[in-house]
């Protein structure tokens, strides 16, 4: 259980709080760096999915012309690695054309990777006018599924939505937010910071829980500033906030 630390009584909200709402806002140095991100989000939707789209085109077109034009020459097999955390077998490999030695790499399939393992050489099949053009011949090329070039885009398109959604979140908050005294009761260590647990009173008397991130560590018992909904006060966060605060006259 949570220790009990006593809200402050006689407590006044800073001076920038108690101007009329909706509060001027602006972002703090992490509130800008959300706004960027989002911002590079929504500009890389529409080059990634060409990108994507591209190379899934050139992996079919290779494909083809090495099965139509292609010629075949005995590669040695020069290293078996796993790259991606272990998740895509990979194979180095040499041949020789037209007495020029080659170099080569190549995704292996599941399927044939315990054949690969265990043999020693293995056919490549290559483009006689461009040799640096090739692949094993036991299997083609993975493309990239035809999905994947909107997938991806449509995670940045969530990534930046989520992003402005939480500004906006942030901003209302500190522009049109109650200001109350809240006490803090307990201060855990999270990733990239800490996580307040608090407790605080609203203008009716209410005492009501919170939880709010905050860069550093705020003491058990340290007096804290609360914003909260007044139709809602279980939508709350300390302030001053670490994305949002009000403008400075």
């Amino acid at each position: 259980m949570d220790p009990q630390f006593p809200i402050p009584e006689n407590w006044t909200a800073p001076a920038e709080l108690r101007r009329a709402t909706p509060r001027e806002t602006q972002l703090t140095v992490r509130g800008r760096f959300m706004m960027a991100l989002a911002i590079v989000f929504l500009l890389a939707i529409v080059p990634v999915h060409v990108w994507m789209h591209n190379q899934q085109v050139q992996s079919e077109q290779q494909n083809q012309v090495l099965r139509t034009q292609g010629a075949e020459a005995k590669g040695e097999i020069t290293m078996l690695w796993r790259r991606n955390r272990g998740r895509e077998a990979m194979v180095g490999y040499y041949f020789t054309v037209n007495g020029v030695r080659l170099r080569g790499q190549a995704s292996v399939p599941p399927d044939v990777w315990p054949a690969i393992r265990k043999a020693g050489f293995t056919p490549i099949r290559y483009l006689p006018s461009n040799p640096a053009i090739n692949h094993p011949a036991l299997w083609d090329e993975g493309a990239t599924p035809v999905w994947m070039q909107y997938v991806f885009p449509a995670m940045l398109a969530v990534g930046a939505g989520l992003l402005l959604w939480n500004l906006r979140r942030h901003s209302q908050m500190v522009a049109e937010g109650t200001p109350a005294p809240g006490v803090v009761v307990r201060s855990l260590r999270v990733k990239n910071g800490y996580a307040a647990r608090y407790r605080f009173r609203t203008r009716d008397g209410t005492i009501v829980a919170g939880r709010d991130r905050t860069s550093f560590k705020l003491e058990p018992g340290a007096t804290v500033c609360v914003l909260y909904r007044a139709e809602n006060s279980r939508a709350n966060q300390l302030y001053p906030g670490s994305v949002y605060r009000v403008m400075t006259q």
